[in-house]
């Protein structure tokens, strides 16, 4: 599977932006002040991550479109042409990839189901008319790495070494996110009134698009964890709440999600990775629990999955011919031996 470079475009200027139509911008806000009214706990990442791409096409629509409002009986007739103008606009200009684009097509969509539903119109103007990018799961963007149990160690034990490079919030990073497998968002949102010690796990932690989750972890991790509690007694006296801290102009502040990407990265060195990420281990941990066990749906709960076939397809790692040649042979051996 080819790995597609990654282009970073710095085209939506504020110059650019001051170009939307006010009228655009306001429907847009209405939408959304309307979504996050239901949803507040996203308010502040995927909403936002949705309002920067609509931003996008707005733009667009000025640059492209004299402004057209996005009511207008003029945009219900050219929808078609105006959003496929955009998918080329995103992939020859912006050099977005497949997924990008059809998460900016969701966007504008998802704006115009709303008004529908509400009957500021009387149809969806390109409903059913536009194809999405296709393959777009095959495209990947990013390496990911499978690690497997030697490799796990060796980072396990490199951490404990007495190093100016790794200090104990590392080896917590580590041991969390390899005993939980869940994903950034909620490590980055641990803290410690929702720690609980006697059970280990913490509670009522918010993950992707505002969904509670628990986060589990081991033995190993809760000495880990009791080491830390112990430090930090003395650093601030428990007044942050957040489980990872950073020192700013001598103040404690919660740990950054970038600031947890980037240990992770630096975690990576060990074993000579330079683009280790998050997600590496969470695939790690759920390859892991399936390879040891043979339980798939353990696996999916373990990484709070709703389908069995996410899991299957997304962070279990492929067999290769020759593994699946070995568990052949394998298997002829033992009916073999029943046979005997």
């Amino acid at each position: 599977m080819a790995k597609s470079k990654i282009t970073r475009v710095k085209y939506f200027t504020d110059e650019k932006k001051a170009l939307i139509n006010p009228e655009n911008q306001k429907k847009y806000d209405k939408y959304l002040n309307s979504n996050i009214i239901k949803n507040r706990d996203v308010k502040d990442t995927t909403y936002k991550v949705y309002q920067n791409y609509m931003s996008h096409f707005l733009v667009y629509l000025a640059e492209n479109w004299n402004n057209i409002d996005l009511y207008c009986e003029d945009f219900m007739e050219n929808a078609v042409d105006i959003m496929e103008g955009y998918i080329s606009f995103c992939q020859d200009v912006l050099k977005n990839n497949k997924k990008a684009i059809n998460t900016k097509l969701s966007t504008v969509s998802s704006f115009y189901l709303w008004s529908l539903k509400r009957k500021y119109i009387d149809r969806h103007p390109f409903d059913k008319q536009l194809d999405r990018m296709k393959g777009a799961n095959e495209e990947k963007i990013i390496n990911s790495y499978y690690l497997d149990e030697d490799q796990m160690n060796l980072i396990t034990e490199a951490l404990k070494e007495e190093s100016k490079k790794y200090d104990i919030q590392d080896r917590l990073i580590w041991g969390i996110m390899l005993d939980s497998a869940n994903r950034v968002g909620a490590i980055s949102n641990l803290t410690l009134s929702s720690l609980d010690l006697d059970n280990m796990l913490f509670e009522d932690i918010r993950e992707k698009r505002g969904y509670r989750v628990e986060v589990v972890y081991e033995e190993d991790t809760k000495e880990l964890i009791e080491q830390w509690l112990e430090q930090r007694k003395e650093m601030d006296n428990l007044k942050v709440d957040s489980l990872f801290i950073t020192r700013y102009q001598g103040v404690y502040r919660p740990m950054t999600k970038s600031t947890i990407q980037e240990r992770v990265k630096k975690i990576g060195e060990i074993l000579g990775l330079e683009d280790f990420h998050a997600h590496c281990i969470r695939k790690t941990k759920l390859n892991d629990v399936y390879r040891s066990t043979g339980d798939l749906a353990l696996a999916a709960s373990l990484g709070n999955h709703k389908s069995v076939e996410t899991t299957r397809s997304a962070y279990i790692k492929p067999q290769s011919k020759s593994e699946i040649r070995e568990k052949i042979a394998q298997l002829r051996k033992q009916k073999k031996k029943v046979e005997e």
